[in-house]
């Protein structure tokens, strides 16, 4: 069973741990509609479409967290601060 679990395919995740969780639920996702394509059975295909489905939500559950999140920070006022602060110093 364990040789079964050893492939070639792999990939590189990069950047902050959102984006690097969004990257494996995407290749996860692709995984996913390619085992589709190889089921071989309607209930296999079921259960794989439901994944697929629900990594989809997933992912969009992630997406809008993070734009709720960047809302508010600009309706405090707190993205116009952290704007300011990699401002250049002007000279005097």
């Amino acid at each position: 069973m364990a040789s079964d679990l050893i492939g070639f395919d792999s990939f590189t995740l990069r950047g902050d741990p959102v984006t690097r969780a969004k990257a494996a639920l995407r290749v996860a996702r692709h995984q996913v509609r390619l085992a589709y394509d190889d089921a071989k059975s309607w209930r296999l295909e079921s259960v794989l479409s439901d994944i697929e489905d629900e990594i989809g939500v997933q992912l969009s559950e992630i997406e809008d967290a993070v734009d709720a999140d960047a809302a508010a920070v600009e309706e405090s006022g707190e993205g116009a601060a952290r704007r300011q602060a990699w401002l250049p110093l002007r000279a005097a």
